[in-house]
């Protein structure tokens, strides 16, 4: 919420004390600040970033701008206390040096990229703390290493594309405590090696893209060594042997070295304690095998079988099969429903598993309520035949086949489920479709149940039934459906896995053959539309009028109202094909891009609060948006935007971390930045997302925002709408198992070592620091210590994963287990992932899905149009995932331009798009409608062209109510947080009518001084120009002009005001409170 407005003012109040207190500092007499005080007010503006100690001396400073001179510096001498100091400044060299000789607490010198020499480094002599000096990327050479031989505490020393030599290592010797050394793109090479000798204490060396051949590499005796990196150096063939000896070393990075996959498989078998670290050489396993689809195989079909109720009452003699009629008869009488043994606590100390499909559970639990010597005396026979004594009441009629059937099963020794039994293959149910006339008619259903070893069953005694609409049509038990009210919905059958959807119409108005009224169907969408509301006895409603069709498609199509101009100029135009030609000219509007790019984000779950973990949200999560927006403008597939999301990794193949990093701060550099968008990269963002950090989370977010599943229900128990199970669920998280977003074990050394380089985590110890600096150092085109998306090795030879409704395999072998993901979503029979894109299109359009809700696609909720849906899904398909094809297929059909005005066949129908429906305007689109409505005619035309500062370009900057805009909140902008559509509030609150009538911001908006009212004030307004004014404020408001009676009311209200201006300011504000405005129709 937003805080009250008193409440503000104190925040604001408190917020500034701080800078006030800075601030009285600052103008604090100048004879009574310290030298110190006094470097640091000459220094403003110089440095990049300024830490101080608790008691206000200086600790940190780094400079990296390019008005940064060696006067400046020379204050540097008063800050006695610093330990940290970064001079990153291309166009400063040696004279910067001498203010540096006296500053002997440093313990961090960051010199890289400096014009320093040789001759220069002789003012460091001094320092004898230090630690850690980076001298990269600068011009010095084995001279200058004599200078350092003093720096005995140095402990990192980083001498990255310098032009050292094997003679300059020999400087170094005296450096006893040095235990990180970067030499990576220096002139070393095998002969130096013996040099390095004289540090006993080295941990981590860095020879990246020298001159190492790796022929001497069994002379590196360093037995505190840990990490080596030859990332790029051209080994011999002889190196294997060489380096198979260094068996102390925990990781070795060997990236593009140009040994064979033959050596460093033997390599990794030699070096079997050690991390090696390289490109990936193994061939990729194919994919097709992996995502078929395995039918199943039926011998050849029995006869049919008769109900067992029918014979077990006949007294045929039979063996009740535990899966097959036991535990489908306890779900029929609801003792595994959630409200009885199959909650997670159980009922009366008597646990059944949820929905029955435990069968191991279930049967352990039974035994112990069975009497296998007396079966008559079975609690589980006898405790359900009494209302009083079973919680539950009377289940099991004494003496009826429910009860004969578990007295079998008993009698037979309570068999469980055998493992070489033959397995459910499918559920039929006939009739497919039920057509009643009138209220009161039946109908029976019979359900029979199909196993691999061709057996079929009637089962319908043992088949759970139930209604959808029970206004319409409710069930029996037994499978007997009758009509209530006209209308339509299914009835859905449950029997073991199966799941049957029994579509059930009863019509508003039975018409005679020919009887029916023409409908024009000039579309596919059309016909099936109609084909559904003939059944119904539904005739649509008449076509929209233009203005409001020109409303109705801007708003849907581009978050934007029409100007009035453009409402103006639609009416004039006598083309029977303008409202195509609308449609293909919004397509085109940076409207559309922006809207569309917007709601993808909300989709794919953007949301800064949750990139918290790579220490630079903000660049992150614009980087996602941008990465979509890109996209929707080029009208890229969605299978493709989708493909570069799920199959998003930080890094290039084969790309080292040290390359990565360069990478990666170009895509934020605010000189020559890179271009993240570009159609070749990917998105890795996705998986970043701090709420979705463990396996199940990210099977759940996947499921919901790339197949339009629920899969909650499945993590504990078989999903009681579809056919997942808990051991289904498991098996499917076993992809996401191996997607880790972190710091890779290759990254781990030269990650810190960044971090250290940097000042992290002794110096800027606090994320808010931290922050602080990546940010500005990133945006410099400076390597951060970045953070990355994944994918780990498996474990084992063994990691078995199931596709939902496929069969086990096994993906240790496969590299990154998101290819399987994606290969089977494109290509698996039911088409989710094109169904469920599809599905939330036309909810957006028609305010339900053909599926409702649009995100829960389960086999219990079917469609109200499966031949629509059908349709539109294989269009979608064919056109490539061409998102504007299928915006302009629905919103082209004459079914997305009916009126939304009822008539009498229609007015109850809310699932057969047969008018339009009356929807609140979206959060973004409503508080954009409001500004643009009031602003001025140049503010205006830059609404509708530019989207800067449009609300349907903002996205949450945090998790938190306050990282958008009040009014955003007030009509439902969702943050992002849920995996659910239902996020977006769309239904009207009281508190949305307060701030249209009353909140100050929304008042603002009239008087605004760009506004069109404040135009007004500049002109000469006559009683001749009041018609003229008040019609352009109905178009601003309502896009339409007013009607005689409106025109008139509002003309004679303007006759009473004080000024024209005042009525017409009053007026707009009526506006903007009506229904009319607040919705689309």
């Amino acid at each position: 919420m937003r805080v009250p407005r008193p409440t503000r003012s104190l925040w604001l109040l408190l917020l500034m004390l701080p800078l006030q207190v800075v601030a009285a500092e600052a103008d604090a007499p100048i004879e009574a600040q310290t030298p110190e005080d006094l470097a640091i007010r000459e220094l403003r503006g110089v440095y990049t970033n300024l830490q101080q100690n608790k008691d206000g001396t200086v600790r940190l400073v780094r400079f990296s701008k390019p008005h940064v001179t060696a006067e400046k510096l020379a204050h540097l001498e008063q800050f006695h206390q610093l330990d940290y100091l970064a001079v990153v400044c291309p166009h400063l060299g040696d004279e910067v040096l001498p203010h540096l000789q006296d500053l002997t607490n440093l313990d961090t010198l960051l010199l890289s990229e400096s014009k320093v020499t040789d001759a220069g480094l002789q003012h460091l002599r001094k320092l004898n703390r230090l630690e850690r000096l980076y001298l990269d990327n600068t011009k010095l050479t084995d001279e200058g290493l004599k200078q350092l031989s003093q720096l005995k505490q140095l402990k990192v020393l980083s001498l990255r594309n310098t032009k050292i030599t094997d003679q300059g290592l020999v400087s170094l010797k005296g450096l006893q405590h040095l235990e990180v050394l970067l030499l990576s793109g220096t002139q070393v090479s095998d002969a130096g090696l013996s040099a390095l000798h004289a540090f006993p204490q080295l941990k981590t060396l860095y020879l990246a893209r020298t001159k190492v051949r790796g022929t001497h590499l069994a002379e590196l005796k360093l037995p505190a060594l840990e990490y080596l990196c030859l990332n790029r150096c051209t080994l011999a063939p002889e190196a294997t042997g060489a380096l198979s000896k260094l068996s102390h070393l925990k990781g070795l990075e060997v990236y593009h070295t140009g040994l064979t996959s033959e050596a460093l498989s033997e390599l990794k078998t030699q070096l079997s304690k050690t991390a090696l670290f390289t490109e990936d050489t193994t061939a990729p396993e194919t994919l097709a095998a992996l995502t078929e689809q395995k039918q199943q195989v039926l011998t050849t079909e029995q006869p049919l079988l008769k109900p067992i109720q029918e014979r077990i009452s006949t007294g045929e003699k039979l063996v009740p099969d535990f899966q097959k009629h036991v535990i489908p008869l306890l779900g029929r009488l609801g003792c595994n429903s959630r409200n009885c043994h199959g909650s997670f606590q159980g009922r009366g100390g008597f646990q059944l598993s949820m929905f029955g499909y435990d069968f191991k559970l279930d049967h352990d639990n039974l035994l112990e309520r069975i009497d296998k010597q007396h079966p008559k005396q079975s609690l589980v026979l006898n405790k359900p035949t009494s209302e009083d004594e079973h919680e539950g009441g009377l289940r099991l009629p004494p003496g009826g086949w429910e009860q004969k059937l578990l007295h079998n099963w008993i009698a037979a020794g309570a068999a469980s489920v055998s493992p070489k039994g033959p397995r459910f293959v499918r559920l039929e149910v006939t009739p497919r479709q039920i057509v009643f006339k009138k209220k009161g008619e039946s109908a029976t259903l019979k359900a029979i149940a199909v196993w691999s070893d061709g057996t079929r069953e009637d089962v319908t005694c043992l088949t759970r039934f139930e209604s959808k609409d029970d206004s319409v049509a409710e069930v029996t038990p037994e499978g007997v459906i009758q009509a209530k009210a006209p209308g339509d919905t299914y009835v859905i059958s449950y029997y073991d896995n199966g799941i049957f959807s029994t579509q059930v119409l009863q019509p508003v108005r039975e018409y005679q053959p020919g009887e029916y009224p023409e409908v024009p169907t000039p579309t596919v969408v059309d016909r099936h539309v109609l084909n559904k509301l003939q059944k119904l006895g539904i005739q649509p409603s008449e076509l929209c009028t233009d203005e409001e069709f020109l409303r109705r498609v801007s708003l849907d199509m581009t978050g934007t109202l029409p100007t009035p101009d453009e409402i103006r100029d639609f009416l004039k135009d006598p083309s029977t094909e303008k409202r195509s030609q609308k449609i293909e000219e919004l397509l085109a509007r940076p409207g559309y891009v922006a809207w569309w790019s917007l709601k993808l984000s909300d989709l794919t779950g953007s949301n800064a609060g949750y990139l918290g973990g790579t220490e630079m949200a903000q660049p992150v999560a614009g980087q996602w948006n941008a990465w979509i927006r890109r996209r929707v403008e080029d009208n890229v597939g969605w299978d493709k935007i989708v493909s570069g999301i799920i199959l998003g990794t930080s890094r290039l193949p084969g790309q080292t971390f040290e390359e990565f990093m360069a990478q990666q701060s170009e895509f934020t550099s605010v000189k020559d930045r890179a271009d993240f968008t570009a159609l070749d990269n990917s998105m890795p963002h996705y998986w970043a997302r701090s709420n979705m950090t463990v396996p199940s989370d990210k099977a759940l977010a996947f499921g919901y925002t790339f197949l339009g599943m629920r899969l909650d229900c499945a993590q504990c128990h078989k999903h009681p709408f579809d056919e997942w199970s808990q051991q289904d669920f498991k098996l499917f998280t076993e992809f996401f198992t191996r997607i880790k977003f972190g710091v890779p074990p290759d990254a781990r050394v030269l990650h810190e070592e960044t971090r250290n380089m940097l000042g992290v985590p002794v110096k800027l110890n606090t994320a808010a620091l931290r922050r602080q600096s990546y940010l500005r150092i990133a945006a410099e085109g400076r390597s951060i210590p970045w953070r990355e998306v994944y994918i780990e090795p498996a474990q084992g030879d063994q990691q078995l994963a199931k596709l939902l409704g496929g069969e086990e395999i096994n993906i240790s072998q496969i590299q990154d287990p998101r290819e399987v993901l994606m290969a089977w979503m494109l290509n698996e029979p039911n088409h989710y992932f094109a169904k469920a894109f599809v599905n939330r299109i036309w909810a957006h359009y028609f305010n339900v899905g053909i599926i409702n809700p649009p995100d829960d696609l389960n086999q219990a909720n079917p469609p109200s149009n499966k031949a629509l849906l059908d349709y539109l899904v294989q269009g979608f398909i064919e056109s490539g995932y061409d998102m504007k094809w299928l915006h302009q297929t629905i919103a082209n059909s004459r079914t997305y331009q009916l009126s939304w005005r009822p008539n009498e066949s229609n007015r109850k129908d809310t699932r057969n798009f047969s008018h339009a429906v009356l929807r609140r305007l979206p959060a973004e689109v409503a508080i954009d409608a409001i500004q643009q409505a009031t602003a001025g005619d140049r503010k205006l035309l830059q609404h509708v062209s530019k989207m800067d500062g449009r609300k349907i370009t903002q996205h949450p900057l945090s998790f938190q109510a306050r990282s958008i805009d009040f009014s955003l909140l007030v009509f439902g902008k969702p943050l992002r947080t849920t995996n659910c559509d239902c996020e977006r509030q769309d239904q009207p609150t009281l508190l949305q009518s307060l701030y249209v009538r009353n909140d100050a911001e929304m008042l603002s908006q009239l008087t605004r001084p760009d506004g069109w009212l404040a135009e007004m004030k500049q002109q000469t307004l006559d009683a001749a120009a009041r018609k003229e004014f008040i019609q352009e404020a109905y178009l601003r408001t309502l896009s339409r002009l007013p009607e005689e009676s409106e025109l008139q009311d509002s003309q004679e209200y303007l006759q009473t005001t004080k000024t024209i201006q005042e009525g017409l300011q009053d007026l707009m504000w009526a506006l903007l409170n009506t229904q009319e405005f607040i919705t689309n129709h």
